[in-house]
């Protein structure tokens, strides 16, 4: 394979804690180049994170979503959003992690992708989002649990059979 930015980005996404070092062995090339081609994908904001993907349930978590109709876009929003509700830590104060905010086209305009440890605290931490965004709000927000997580991350769970526990029963 030829060392380029889609294939240093593959072999990052399939596994990001693999080294320079073996991503070079694979690709039959040099660790700097590697080791390069990675820091300038990092240093243009093409990759401006890593994650591990988790399980909520076996961390005694839930995950829901909630799904926001809008106003426009304002400097008011953006201020409510990133200074008071991110910046701040605002959602781990309220013992809730955030894993996705995501300003969207169609129906919503807003899905926000968070876990809890029971439906009290993600019902709070929901009222203080509906609260927050009152005034900016079209209609009331949508809440969902999520029942099982198919691929997260761009990673197929590795508990993917489970999905058969959800057919009903006859």
């Amino acid at each position: 394979m030829q060392l380029d930015e889609k294939t240093v980005l593959h072999y990052l996404l399939e596994d990001p804690t693999r080294s320079a070092r073996e991503i070079a062995k694979e690709l039959k090339s040099y660790r700097q180049k590697v080791w390069r081609e990675k820091t300038r994908l990092e240093e243009e904001k093409i990759i401006w994170g890593y994650t591990a993907v988790v399980n909520e349930e076996k961390m005694n978590q839930v995950l829901y979503l909630i799904l926001l109709k809008t106003k426009p876009m304002s400097k008011e929003f953006a201020d409510i959003l990133i200074m008071r509700k991110l910046l701040q830590r605002e959602p781990e104060k309220q013992n809730v992690r955030i894993i996705n905010v995501l300003f969207v086209n169609g129906e919503y305009d807003w899905i926000v992708m968070f876990s809890a440890p029971d439906h009290a605290t993600a019902r709070r931490y929901y009222d203080s989002v509906r609260i927050d965004y009152e005034k900016l709000l079209i209609e009331k927000p949508v809440i969902v649990d999520v029942n099982f997580s198919i691929v997260r991350e761009g990673k197929i769970n590795p508990e993917i059979k489970k999905i058969y526990d959800f057919i009903p029963v006859k």
